[in-house]
């Protein structure tokens, strides 16, 4: 994959919705909510892929090997 095919470290809301292939209402809801890591910049959401992927990671059911847990399920 080359740089220009992979997503940009700061992202908009547009980009966001299609990367995690969410609706834009939403994830401007959780974005007003403060349930996504995200920054308003100008009045416009922006988020930073990094933070993005981590918090998809805490995202996942327990027993997937979500936060706080070794692969072990401990």
């Amino acid at each position: 994959m080359t740089k220009t095919d992979s997503p940009p470290e700061w992202m908009t809301i547009e980009e966001v919705a299609d990367y995690l292939k969410l609706s834009r209402s939403k994830l401007y809801a959780m974005a007003q909510g403060g349930e996504i890591p995200c920054s308003k910049v100008a009045g416009q959401w922006r988020f930073f892929r990094p933070e993005i992927d981590e918090w998809m990671l805490k995202q996942r059911p327990s027993g997937l090997g979500g936060a706080g847990e070794d692969s072990r399920g401990e």
